[in-house]
Order: structure tokens, then C-alpha cells, then sequence
């Protein structure tokens, strides 16, 4: 399906894409932590400071790992976050109770998983020629979001049968898959940067050539992350099934990344963005208004389309303004962007749910998003006309 890779690319893009798959699946299942935070007497403004403390280590890793991986290369540090993402997960077995010690394998995940998806987004992106990187993007990303029919229904399974420990050990199994198969891949050969500081990450992320991509990144983040961190606990207060929503993401974004991912290739990638922006911000303000399974997977639907084709074309257009030797920075950058979104705005988006409810912390995450689109549609898409 994507055409234009000689031998020696395709079977690294694969290798380094199934990595990532099953990386995502260690990830996607700790969705599902909040369940143990209750299940321990916590409560929403804990679950929003745990679930955002993963975002404290993830966003202060990026300057590091992505001055490393643009002078080292990626594979190593592939290797690297697979490790770390496995025993951090595998270090809840010993958490009984809330209390500091609960924080230090979600810090510690967020480090692992910094390393792992900054090298391996590079990495994948090395593999692509610019004429298929959209399409590439897409479908890498594609098997990102796959995985999250694997990682938080099977673990739902686990919990409900089995308990956590078993939960705990199934996730951190899948980064060793990851770990194995980074293992297996070679680096692609590409120029390496001769900055001996570091300092160009922060050059490069707070330029006028990035900085309006990268604040629409935010936007669309902390949206997301607000949506899913706590859309178990949502769902399980409106007695709805959270296998509905991961089960309908995962299809359509897989969907969506896989056959529409040339669009981008195609048509100017800010006309994809803006449009997308405006719909994620209406699901997320929709999420508040439902009560039933079918409102759930209309909003569902409208989430993922939107969704899905927001971040490969995110992505790939910010790996178009970035040099050979600036991919790791800016891919850094940009996860920098979105880690900040995702994990860092829990810690105000908890704080919200607890004093407004869960339908007035997503009406406030909608708006926070329409920011985004205002700030990509006054900046960038004018810049291109």
C-alpha cells in the first residue's frame, strides 16, 4: 500500500512501525489506570495529578532525546524507552495505596515513552521519501491508534477477570515485544546534526517557522488528553461501556490513516488541518451531551474522524519545514507540544472535572481546542493564503 520504499526502507518502516504498535498497546492500556486510582480511594483531582505527572518527565526528556537522536541516532533509543516503559509498568505490581510512590512509574513512563516514540516517529519518518509522507505518517500512525483495541479492552478483560496484577504484568509484556522488535531494525542513513549544546531544540520550537504549528498541536493535545484520561471514569459514571468508544476510535482512526492517509500528500495539508480542528472541538463539547450507547458512538465517530486525520497531517507538515538534520528536534518538539496537552493540562482538567463535573471539564477542553483552530486559521493558514 505504500509504494516508492526500496527493500532495505520497507522493512525498516515495518519493523519500526509493529514497534510502535505494540509500545502504543503498553500505553493505551494505562487509559485504564484511573480505575486503580479509585479502586484505592483516589479521587478526580488525584487521578488527573497521576495521570498528568506522566506529562512532567515525557515533556523534560524531549529536549534530550531529541538532541540525541538527530546526533546518535534513533534505534538505541528505541531501544532505551521500550526498557524503561516496561519496568516502569510492570513497577505498579508494588503500589498498594495512594500515595508518592504511585507517581514514580508514571514518571518514569513518561521518560520511556519520550525516548521510544520521539526516535521512533523519526525514525519512521527517515524511511519515507517526502512525496509519501503523508501517506507513510498516516500509516504509521495508523497502527498507533490500532493498538488501542488491543491495549485497553484487553485490559478491561484482565481487571474485570483477573484483577490488576495481571493487568499490570499483560502491559509491560508488550513494550518487551517492542523492545525486541526495535532490536531487529538498523538506522536509516541519514546527514547528523553537529550541535554540540542541545540548544537548537529550543531555537527550532519556539521559532515563527514552527511556533504556530506547534501551539495548534497544543490545543488539539490538550483536548485529547482530556477527552481520554478521563473517559473511563466518565463512561463508568453514565453507566456506558468504555469498550464502545476505544472499539469505534480505533476502527475508524485505523481506517481513516490507512486509506485516506495519500490526502495530504495531495491536497495543501493546512486545508486538512483547519476544517478537522473545528469538528475534534464540536465532539469534544458533544461528549457532555450524552446518555445513551448510540449518542456515545455518534460522538465517538465524529471524534476519530476529525482525530485521525489531524495528527499525521500535523506531523508530516511539520517534517516538511524541518531540515535532515533537524527531524529528531522537531519531531521532539512537536511531541513536546503534545505531551504538554495530553498530560501536563490534566492537572487542570482534573481539577476542572471535580469542581464542574465531567460535562463542564469537556465543554472547557472544546473551547480550549476552537483556541487552537482560531490560532492555526489567523497564522498559518494565512501565511499560505
Amino acid at each position: 500500500m505504500l509504494y516508492g520504499l526500496d527493500k532495505h526502507q520497507k522493512r525498516n518502516f515495518n519493523l519500526v512501525t509493529l514497534a510502535n504498535f505494540f509500545l502504543f498497546c503498553n500505553f493505551s492500556s494505562f487509559f485504564l489506570l484511573p480505575l486503580f486510582i479509585k479502586s484505592l480511594g483516589g479521587s478526580e483531582a488525584q487521578i488527573g495529578f497521576i495521570m498528568g505527572s506522566f506529562g512532567i518527565t515525557s515533556l523534560g526528556s524531549l529536549p534530550i532525546v531529541g538532541y540525541l537522536i538527530d546526533k546518535y541516532g534513533r534505534r538505541k533509543f528505541m531501544l532505551l524507552g521500550a526498557a524503561v516503559m516496561s519496568l516502569a509498568s510492570f513497577g505498579n505490581l508494588f503500589i498498594t495505596e495512594i500515595g508518592y510512590l504511585i507517581y514514580i512509574p508514571r514518571l518514569l513512563q513518561g521518560v520511556g515513552f519520550a525516548f521510544f516514540f520521539t526516535s521512533a516517529a523519526t525514525a519512521a519518518a527517515d524511511f519515507v521519501p517526502f512525496e509519501r509522507r503523508g501517506q507513510g505518517l498516516g500509516i504509521f500512525g495508523a497502527f498507533t491508534i490500532a493498538s488501542y483495541a488491543i491495549g485497553p479492552p484487553v485490559g478491561e478483560a484482565l481487571i474485570n477477570s483477573v484483577g490488576f496484577k495481571a493487568f499490570f504484568i499483560a502491559s509491560s509484556s508488550f513494550s518487551l515485544i517492542a523492545c525486541a522488535l526495535a532490536y531487529a531494525s538498523e538506522d536509516a542513513d541519514v546527514k547528523r546534526a553537529g550541535d554540540s549544546s542541545g540548544l537548537d531544540f529550543f531555537r527550532l520550537a519556539f521559532s515563527s517557522r514552527f511556533a504556530p504549528v506547534f501551539l495548534t498541536n497544543l490545543a488539539l493535545a490538550g483536548g485529547f488528553g482530556a477527552f481520554l484520561n478521563f473517559i473511563s471514569t466518565y463512561l463508568k459514571s453514565k453507566e456506558l461501556n468504555v469498550y464502545y468508544f476505544f472499539l469505534t476510535y480505533s476502527i475508524v482512526v485505523t481506517a481513516i490513516r490507512v486509506f485516506a492517509g495519500r490526502i495530504s500528500d495531495v491536497v495543501d495539508r493546512t486545508k486538512i488541518i483547519a476544517p478537522s480542528l473545528l469538528f475534534f472541538s464540536i465532539a469534544l463539547g458533544a461528549i457532555s451531551l450524552i446518555d445513551r450507547t448510540w449518542e456515545l458512538i455518534v460522538v465517538a465517530l465524529l471524534f476519530s474522524l476529525s482525530y485521525g486525520m489531524l495528527y499525521p497531517t500535523l506531523s508530516a507538515l511539520v517534517m516538511d519545514k524541518a531540515m535532515d538534520t533537524e527531524r529528531g528536534k522537531a519531531m521532539g518538539a512537536f511531541n513536546a507540544t503534545f505531551s504538554f496537552g495530553i498530560n501536563f493540562l490534566a492537572f487542570g482538567f482534573g481539577l476542572a472535572a471535580e469542581g464542574w463535573g465531567y460535562e463542564g471539564m469537556y465543554l472547557a477542553a472544546a473551547v480550549f481546542s476552537f483556541v487552537g483552530f482560531l490560532i492555526f486559521v489567523s497564522f498559518e493558514l494565512k501565511r499560505r493564503g
